[in-house]
Formats: C-alpha cells, structure tokens, sequence
C-alpha cells in the first residue's frame, strides 16, 4: 500500500487522531485513552519492559497504563481525554472494537486516507471517523456526558485554556478583586471559583480524573501542537505553551507519547476548538 509520507494529526478539544507509519517508542504513560489500529498489519505492543511483545491488530491502552508499540508500518492511534476515558475500562493488547460493525466505515477511511493526501486532509471526513472509532469502545457521546462537569470546575478549564490558547491572562487579571498576578494553580484557581484550595483540587480530581498539575502539562502538549499547526517553530510553541524552554517541552512530550517532538514537523496538523 503506498502511504502518506508524513502522516497527520488531527485535533479537537480532548482528542487526537494520528495516521501515519509506525513508530518504535519507548515505554511511556498518559492521561489519555490510546486506541492504536494496524491499517496495513498487525504491529507489536507490551505493558511492561520485562513483559513478552504481544502481536495484535488492535490494542486499547488505558488511563496511566504503560505501553510500548514496536510497528515498521501503518498505525492509527485515537486518544481520548478525561473524563470520557475514564470510563475505558483495562487494557487489552487484543481489543476488540474492530469487531464492532461501525468500525467497518473507520477502517475504510484509515485505509484510504493512507493512500491519498487529499483524503488525509479532510477533516469532516476524519472526525466522522474518530467519532464511529470512540463509539465503539465508550458507547457513544450518549453514555459518555452521562456524568456533567461541576459548573466550578468548567470555570476553571476555561480560564485554563483561555490562558494558555487564548493569551488572556490579562483579562483575568483585570477582573480578579485583588488585582494579583494570575498563576495557573490550585490556589489561583481555586480563588478564582470560589472554592477552598484543598476543596477545589479535590473536585477537580474527582471531576476530571486528573491532578490540576497532570491536566495542565496534558493541556500545555495540546497546546503547543496547535502552535505548531498555525505555522510556529518548535522553539516558539513551547514559550507559547508555558514550558520553559524546548528541552522541557521535547522531554516531556517524549515522556508522554514516547517520541520527540520532531516528528511533528513532519505531518500534516488540521485542529478545531470544539469537542470531538
């Protein structure tokens, strides 16, 4: 099959959808559901370093689950946000949604988007899929917004991503009573929403499935790819985003995903504000 040459990334609020050739990682974690799809094969995967490779087609990586995918062709991986991952369940390096009858319309599209540039740039076509992938793992976005947020805490993510999308600290600033520098923390925040700060890291946990300071390095990554879809250097993404400087943000991207932060100059990046 002749593939895409630099793969694509596909954004939405609290998700993403990679194509492209395989990669071999290092063992790594995140705070997000992964579904990884071999388009063209099947590829190798594990949860532990002293753990046998298992071959599969598909595999569903929980929350906080170490993994390690060795592949030399074609991969899809879906990655799905807190809170709806949270529901996700275990791992399986053998998942099953590729059974499911929707998933049929997922892998046409996979299949041919590796075929065809113009077909790997369609964004309307790429969340149509996400959207049929996660529904056959969570359900639907019935099941999954079965539980809403607090309205304290949405306060909070938006001033979070107002902050750090948006550049608006300013504007928060201006409006606080005290007029004190804003900092993206648990008391700022806290303060912000009218909570205690020990009361609102715990509703935040409990409502997200994150620690403030996982949900703002994970916000912080996404971030900084759109950074870097709206033409930024890597060096100008990770100031954009709040880390201190490239090294920070290359090591804790390779940390995250297990791959540094390079490739993504080599793909195609299309994103949208909104939620998948």
């Amino acid at each position: 099959m002749d593939s895409i040459a630099t793969g694509s990334l596909f954004l939405w609020r609290a998700a993403a959808l990679v194509i492209g050739p395989g990669i071999d990682s290092k063992l790594h974690r995140h705070f997000a559901l992964q579904l990884t799809f071999g388009i063209d094969g099947p590829f190798r995967a594990r949860l532990a370093d002293d753990a046998a490779w298992s071959v599969t087609s598909a595999a569903l990586f929980a929350p906080n689950q170490q993994h390690q995918i060795d592949a030399g062709g074609l991969l899809a991986h879906l990655f799905l946000e807190l809170p709806q991952a949270q529901r996700s369940g275990t791992s399986s390096l053998h998942a099953d949604f590729t059974d499911q009858e929707q998933f049929a319309t997922v892998r046409a599209y996979l299949q041919h988007a590796c075929r065809s540039p113009s077909a790997a740039a369609d964004f309307e076509s790429a969340t149509h899929a996400a959207r049929r992938w996660r529904d056959c793992v969570t359900g639907g976005p019935r099941d999954m917004g079965a539980v809403p947020f607090d309205v304290r805490i949405e306060r909070a993510i938006r001033v979070i991503v107002d902050s750090l999308v948006n550049g608006s600290v300013d504007v928060i600033n201006q409006s606080m009573a005290n007029r004190q520098s804003f900092n993206l923390d648990g008391k700022s925040l806290a303060a912000w929403v009218h909570l205690s700060e020990s009361r609102f890291t715990h509703l935040f946990r409990s409502q997200t499935g994150l620690p403030l300071s996982r949900y703002l390095l994970w916000t912080r990554l996404l971030c900084a790819l759109e950074a870097v879809a709206h033409g930024a250097n890597m060096t100008r993404a990770a100031h954009q985003a709040g880390f201190a400087d490239l090294a920070h943000m290359s090591r804790t991207f390779r940390d995250t995903f297990g791959v540094v932060p390079s490739a993504l100059q080599k793909m195609t990046i299309a994103f949208k504000r909104e939620g998948l």
